[in-house]
């Protein structure tokens, strides 16, 4: 689906709608700007802060698998714990993590040749080391392709062509991802997992999170509680969800928190860099007391970046709202 060229090029972001949201500070000197577009919405839906022009057409990438997720439930899938949240996530490949897409696959009476993504290598050297060669239940979208296919076998939907933009798993995507937004999608292309990809405004992405958060209660639990499945220990959205908030990175600098009370960050940088994301979704909690102070300089200890000169730490990465 796309909307006349007009349309997107007055809502596709340009230069100046982005502002310096991130510096990385070397010794009490800028060594490194990050510009972006951030947007926090409350639980009414309505826009409470924004970082740039917040109403700016983006691919939000993964950081709407959770709405994936939400349409393989209503056809009828009934994943739940771990299994359910690696249906949301953008795992980092280890053993325990195949092995989580190979459960969810072997209960629905399919293997991972079954699986439409790419083949790929896990993210750590010693996950590599361990794999020996690269496979399907590696890539990180995995645990949502093996979703798909056990949601497309429960609804009796045809199997094959399950990331056809035709499919009609995929047309009721579209319809949650149109309902959690409160907008319409406006183009549509293809994701690096072969997935459709659907733009979305960052305001409109703050918007779904924040309603999935308050709203999608199983989904949120089973991430919460296994948030190594979602992502990986090191990953800046497990640190945060084992914080007790939904997070979910997407790729190219995207990044979106959500509150069990139902209000929503998202976040893209504009050069595609995820080092920023996390801690500007967070400074917008912290600046509207959404997150406790002690709390927040916790994760914001554990996600922000070091710069070092030697093995002394000279500054780290630092956001500017």
């Amino acid at each position: 689906m796309s909307a006349n060229s007009t349309t997107l090029n007055l809502l596709w972001p340009k230069s100046s709608d982005f502002e310096v949201v991130a510096t990385l500070v070397r010794d009490g000197l800028v060594e490194s700007r990050h510009w972006g577009i951030a947007a926090l919405v409350g639980p009414d839906g309505k826009i409470i802060d924004e970082l740039g022009k917040s109403k700016r057409l983006i691919f939000p990438r993964s950081a709407v698998k959770p709405l994936q997720a939400v349409a393989t439930r209503r056809v009828g899938l009934k994943l739940s714990g771990a299994q359910l949240a690696i249906s949301s996530g953008s795992h980092q490949g280890t053993e325990a993590h195949a092995k989580l897409v190979n459960e969810i696959l072997a209960d629905a009476g399919f293997t991972s040749s079954d699986l439409q993504c790419p083949v790929a290598w896990p993210v750590s050297a010693e996950s590599i080391l361990e794999a020996g060669t690269q496979k399907r239940e590696y890539f990180n979208c995995s645990g949502k392709h093996a979703a798909f296919l056990a949601a497309s076998k429960v609804a009796g939907f045809s199997i094959d062509d399950y990331l056809s933009a035709e499919h009609p798993l995929q047309k009721v995507i579209v319809e949650v991802i149109e309902e959690y937004s409160a907008e319409k999608v406006l183009f549509s292309t293809v994701d690096g997992c072969g997935a459709p990809l659907h733009t979305i405004t960052v305001e409109g992405l703050a918007r779904a999170i924040g309603k999935f958060s308050a709203e999608d209660t199983d989904i949120v639990v089973a991430m919460l509680t296994n948030a190594w499945a979602v992502a990986g220990a090191t990953s800046a959205d497990t640190i945060i969800m084992e914080a007790g908030f939904v997070a979910k990175l997407g790729a190219e600098g995207v990044f979106v928190i959500g509150t069990k009370s139902g209000y929503g960050v998202a976040v893209k940088i504009a050069d595609g860099s995820l080092r920023a994301a996390p801690l500007v979704a967070l400074g917008l909690l912290r600046k509207h007391e959404l997150i406790e102070p002690k709390l927040y300089e916790e994760l914001f200890e554990k996600i922000s970046t070091k710069v070092t000169g030697g093995e002394k730490v000279t500054g780290r990465l630092e956001i500017t709202n």
